[in-house]
């Protein structure tokens, strides 16, 4: 058998990963000297409950080699292969932790996957994963897959206030001003691992119909499933998904909840869409 593991940004509730067999290791959110491990003793509700009335800017930290030797451990005590499915590295560390505990452990049956996503494009990818574990994938194989889909995973999020973007200071104290009284709301995707800013849309409803249309320009891969995200924004998930429907059949459609660490920079209110582009 082959067992998927991944880390807290796949944005995953814990009930869904428990139903679909995957483990999960946590990153920690650090408000001030209190620290909380991702998922674990904080919850999303309780994270952006946290970052609404407390004026301290948290961070975030990368799992350390020894939560990833723990995880591997124990599959292998079981005799499972290993697929283990992360963020991109060029965005954290957690990469290089699951390298060195992989080779702290000396085993040919741990593959890991930088997949150069996050959120739900990274947690469409783990359920993908997951699902062909299911059906019997061998871990080389399933390696080899998900690295090719991880290149047609796509993100697009649109982010609802500019006020985390400035307190993070990725945005100017002025040019944050300037977009909340214009009502814009900046359109993030991800390429080459990174996050880019690649669309503006002025008001919310421009927002839902302008990320639809990026992705119908990628070519939406409709043989799986698209995944929703959404930190503390149900309305403006469902927003989201009415947009969608008018172009995709979103019955078998997969969903997220952006927890802690995206959460830190997006702030509350941020939907997101996860696809695979077609070939």
């Amino acid at each position: 058998m082959v067992q998927i593991i991944t880390d807290s940004t796949c944005d995953i509730s814990r009930e869904r990963l428990e139903e679909i067999g995957v483990v999960c290791v946590p990153l920690t959110v650090h408000f001030g000297e209190k620290t909380f491990i991702d998922g674990e003793n904080l919850t999303a509700e309780e994270f952006y409950h946290y970052l609404r009335t407390n004026r301290e800017i948290p961070t975030t930290a990368q799992p350390t080699p020894h939560s990833f030797e723990q995880a591997f451990q124990k599959a292998l005590e079981k005799g499972d292969e290993i697929l283990c499915v992360l963020i991109s590295g060029k965005l954290s560390g957690t990469v290089q932790a699951a390298h060195i505990a992989k080779a702290t452990l000396e085993s040919d049956k741990i593959w890991i996957v930088d997949t150069n996503c996050v959120s739900s494009s990274l947690g469409l990818l783990v359920e993908i994963a997951a699902k062909k574990a299911k059906e019997g994938a061998v871990a080389e194989e399933l390696f080899h897959e998900i690295i090719e889909l991880s290149t047609r995973s796509k993100l697009y999020a649109g982010i609802e206030t500019l006020e985390y973007l400035r307190k993070g200071g990725r945005l100017s104290g002025t040019a944050a001003i300037v977009g909340t009284m214009l009502n814009l709301h900046p359109i993030v995707t991800t390429q080459d691992g990174l996050i880019l800013n690649v669309a503006k849309a002025k008001g919310k409803k421009r927002m839902f119909s302008r990320m639809k249309e990026l992705a119908m320009a990628d070519g939406v891969d409709e043989t799986y499933p698209i995944m929703f995200g959404q930190g503390a924004a149900e309305e403006n998930l469902e927003k989201l998904k009415e947009c969608f429907i008018e172009e995709y059949d979103i019955s078998k459609c997969l969903e997220g909840c952006i927890g802690p660490v995206v959460g830190t920079y997006s702030g509350a209110g941020i939907v997101a869409v996860g696809f695979i582009i077609k070939k």
